[in-house]
């Protein structure tokens, strides 16, 4: 273990590192395959954000693929350039908005009652979106996932490391992945250009939307987890992580980096594997610097031979983790107000349960609804 002020460098923080895999692996191979993506740019965008922001901040603060144009962009097989486009615009708009000193201090001051309920919808989401990925495996998987949790603080195979060993090893064993398949080689991204229609349609059709969810999960849930994980943090603030999120959306794209933003599923699986400081998402950017540099032309077979039950007991663990987290309340009202928003947010979406449990406990306070 190595330790320098702010980074430590060691086996659990490796492992924590690695925890947002699950999160972060069906976005990447599906930009790759689907929307053309080169990887080297992508996984360079990805790897240079995470080495910037652990020089910055020195904690685990991992960046996350913008989950609402990325849904839509796989859905409807979006160009490389509409996607770019649409990850640009947006990046625009947060850095106009963190010019703004009253809406950051408004972002800072949601009720607790309902940034809970948001890091609840988010488990709940977690937990469904990793139960479905481990259903057809079943057998095998939930063997995996109580050894996951039995390995969690295991100081010589942390659980992270195990499972993405496990996950590798399957895929050789079965077939799936051919050795054959890997191979060194040096590759450099390419300049990446986009037009103005793909500005307008990439923001219209999926940024829109894209901006509530970042404002719910990827500032005003991050920021209280933040403060939750690390007190002793309080200088993370929503204008931090806005001001972040404009300067990796206007910069990546043009080598070819996928559209990024914070998030408070990427943090807890950070944490809950191991990651305390700076030093995880270091080691996480230089992996992934290294593998798009190096291992460009075998990234798609080895992404995509990876098996997904392995994706899915990692993000039902990360869905414990910030469950266990969302859900230290106190009082009747803050209970009623995690409980809608988490509901709607999880049935409907974040924004929904957003602006309902602002609405609620708006009403509550007022003594519009009384609950006995």
């Amino acid at each position: 273990m190595v330790m320098v002020k702010g980074f430590e460098f060691s086996v659990r923080e490796f492992a924590g590192s690695l925890g947002d895999f699950g999160t972060l692996l069906p976005f990447t191979v599906g930009y790759i395959v689907i929307c053309g993506f080169n990887p080297t740019g992508l996984l360079l965008g990805i790897g240079l954000t995470n080495i910037f922001l652990a020089l910055i901040y020195k904690l685990p603060l991992p960046v996350q693929p913008q989950k609402a144009i990325g849904s839509v962009a796989l859905a409807e097989q979006w160009t490389r350039g509409t996607v770019l486009g649409a990850g640009f615009s947006v990046g625009i708009v947060w850095v106009l908005i963190s010019f703004s000193k009253k809406l950051s201090s408004m972002l800072e001051k949601v009720p607790k009652g309902v940034t809970r309920g948001i890091q609840l919808g988010l488990a709940f989401t977690l937990a469904i979106a990793g139960a479905e990925l481990i259903h057809p495996d079943i057998i095998i998987a939930l063997p995996l996932l109580a050894l996951g949790f039995l390995l969690l603080k295991n100081k010589f195979l942390p659980s992270a490391i195990f499972l993405v060993g496990f996950g590798f090893i399957f895929a050789v064993a079965t077939g799936t992945l051919n050795l054959n398949q890997i191979s060194l080689g040096f590759s450099l991204p390419e300049l990446t250009l986009f037009g103005l229609d793909d500005m307008f349609y990439g923001f219209v059709y999926a940024g829109i939307a894209q901006l509530f969810l970042t404002l719910t999960n990827a500032v005003v849930a991050t920021v209280a987890l933040v403060h939750d994980l690390f007190p002793d943090r309080q200088d993370v603030t929503a204008r931090n992580l806005i001001k972040n999120m404009g300067a990796m959306n206007i910069t990546t794209p043009f080598i070819g980096g996928m559209p990024l933003c914070h998030g408070a599923g990427g943090l807890s699986a950070q944490y809950l594997f191991g990651a305390r400081t700076g030093g995880a998402i270091l080691m996480e950017g230089i992996l992934e610097i290294s593998l798009g540099l190096f291992f460009s032309q075998s990234l798609v077979n080895i992404f995509t031979a990876f098996p997904m039950f392995v994706v899915g007991v990692m993000l039902i663990m990360t869905s414990f983790e910030l469950g266990k987290i969302s859900v230290k309340v106190s009082g009747k009202n803050e209970i009623y107000v995690m409980i809608v928003t988490a509901v709607l947010a999880t049935v409907f979406n974040m924004a929904i349960g957003f602006v309902a449990g602002v609405l609620l406990h708006i009403a509550i306070q007022k003594k519009i609804i009384e609950l006995n």
